[in-house]
């Protein structure tokens, strides 16, 4: 894992300061939290800190799903010590602002993928690589008031990967509709730690609609 960095380090050429730091480029690239690649990584880091992660490291792109919570749970007579999560994010507002001033539709991925090994390289099998999904919607509609910092703005919906699996197969994408109707756990900030184990212990029985 790489090591973190402060933010205080100097860009440097030539062996002098060039006037800048990595938080001026951090600050350049990071601080619009409604671009969806920030918003993506952004929910990452939220979901990790009400989880109790450990954060002193770096993120790892390559890794097979988002986070991994250390937890012993047992599926299908194996204890496992870790609950794999994938984390995805939508918001009614994006970084553009719409002609028409409409609210974007919530979508999530929920494409299956292959694995990534910097061994091996792509897994054969295509599948869900997490064991639980958890989709964050910031909910605020007014571009005016939009703060993604401010928590009380997002809601969390935990899902069993199982249920993905069992009832929309190969698909490869869902709307929040859509996932609602699925049952998930819906969580606040507070209550993501317990909807995530609460999802792995005890499956909503399956049910398909039109």
């Amino acid at each position: 894992m790489g090591k973190q960095r402060t933010g205080d380090e100097h860009i440097v050429f030539d062996n002098m300061p060039i006037g800048y730091s990595l938080s001026d480029y951090w600050a350049w690239n990071s601080s619009d939290l409604l671009n969806n690649t920030m918003r993506g990584s952004f929910c990452e880091f939220i979901v990790s800190a009400a989880l109790g992660i450990d954060l002193s490291g770096v993120n790892d792109d390559w890794d097979p799903y988002d986070i991994s919570f250390p937890y012993r749970w047992q599926r299908d007579g194996i204890w496992r010590d870790e609950i794999k999560i994938e984390v995805k994010s939508g918001s009614y507002l994006q970084a553009w602002e719409r002609e028409d001033g409409r609210l974007s539709n919530i979508q999530f991925s929920i494409r299956p993928t292959r694995a990534w090994d910097p061994n091996t390289g792509y897994s054969g099998e295509v599948k869900r690589q997490s064991d639980v999904y958890v989709f964050c919607v910031y909910t605020e509609t007014d571009r005016s008031k939009a703060n993604p910092l401010i928590l009380d703005g997002w809601d969390f919906y935990i899902l069993p990967t199982k249920i993905l699996d069992d009832i929309c197969g190969p698909q490869k994408s869902i709307s929040l509709p859509a996932l609602q109707r699925l049952s998930p756990i819906r969580a606040d900030y507070s209550g993501i730690e317990y909807a995530v184990i609460q999802s792995i212990q005890v499956y909503p029985p399956p049910r398909r609609f039109a």
